[in-house]
């Protein structure tokens, strides 16, 4: 770094030229955190800006845009900056390699990357070598991007998606039904789940029938109701807890379970459907309906028993047993 000459100033905002804001993306809660953070300390870091080489006095802004966010939104009319007097893609390089603020995004990597060879002319060897990555890293960072849609990338901008949900679980789901994964993701932009969750969603959604994926894809809030209450059963100490504060609890989840099923039943079976696959449906609920309805009458007849008891004052005769005389 000590060949670059450096300059420390204050510029104001018209001074700035921010052509590379759309390289790295920041989430409302980073803005609020550095805010925080700046109006209780002052701001530590300067931002990086280059010589514009216009007639006009102007600054190119390689690094520090989260950081001007911050300054607009508390009204300062100026920042600190440091002056790099060196080319545009070096300082974009070079921003790279000696970062000292949060590690960048693979997605913001593929945009570095793309920037560098599109409009700066660098090849990928030269890339890959000046960021000490493999070739290979270079090609794939470039895929990512040129693979992903459009609202997905935008989803990941927002912060709504990571970008490892992004390009791990979402966009092989855009590959298969874009419809469906705009409805996920407008739904994610006012619900917050994790990425197991949303990973679990479109497992099962892989998994389904061609009803039931148009029923997720149109209602997500169902499967994740379902997912907590499945969830919230793992999770629950039963050993510890009274007999009859479990059997209420469980009833309770049984209740939310039916809700649900009873919600989607119209797109789990339909007309024309499968056979194999509605038997298969079929049997697997009777199975259900076979252990409540042996349930309810081994706890019928536990209940029919004590009474017979407590009337005559003896004990009822059990299955297999003869009674006895007086």
């Amino acid at each position: 770094m000590n060949d670059i000459t450096l300059k420390t100033e204050e510029l104001e905002w018209h001074q700035l030229e921010c052509r590379y804001q759309s390289l790295r993306f920041h989430t409302d809660n980073a803005i609020k955190k550095l805010m925080i953070n700046i109006h209780d300390h002052g701001l530590l870091t300067p931002i990086i800006v280059i010589p514009s080489g216009s007639a006009e006095k102007s600054w190119i802004v390689i690094d520090g845009y989260l950081r001007i966010a911050v300054f607009k939104a508390l009204n300062l009319d100026k920042i600190k900056v440091t002056i790099w007097a060196i080319s545009v893609p070096e300082a974009l390089l070079r921003a790279y390699q000696h970062n000292t603020s949060r590690p960048w995004d693979k997605l913001e990597e593929a945009n570095l990357i793309q920037e560098l060879i599109t409009l700066h002319n660098c090849s990928q060897e030269h890339v890959a070598k000046r960021l000490g990555k493999s070739p290979a890293w270079v090609c794939h960072r470039l895929k990512l991007l040129s693979e992903m849609p459009d609202f997905v990338k935008e989803a990941i901008y927002k912060g709504t998606l990571s970008s490892w949900t992004g390009s791990r679980v979402i966009a092989g789901f855009a590959r298969a039904n874009p419809m469906h994964t705009k409805h996920l993701i407008d739904y994610l932009q006012s619900h917050t789940h994790g990425t197991r969750d949303i990973q679990s969603f479109y497992e099962h959604y892989s998994d389904a029938t061609t009803k039931t994926k148009n029923e997720m894809a149109d209602n997500p809030s169902i499967f994740f109701k379902a997912l907590k209450l499945s969830k919230q059963e793992e999770r629950t100490p039963t050993h510890k807890l009274p007999p009859e504060q479990v059997w209420g609890s469980k009833l309770s989840q049984l209740f939310s379970c039916m809700k649900v099923m009873s919600s989607i039943q119209g797109a789990v079976f339909y007309p024309q459907q499968n056979l194999l696959e509605q038997h298969d449906l079929i049997e697997r609920l009777n199975k259900f309906v076979s252990k409540i309805s042996l349930l309810h009458t081994t706890i019928r007849r536990k209940i029919d028993a004590q009474t017979t008891h407590d009337t005559n004052g003896k004990a009822p005769v059990r299955e297999g047993e003869k009674p006895t005389g007086d």
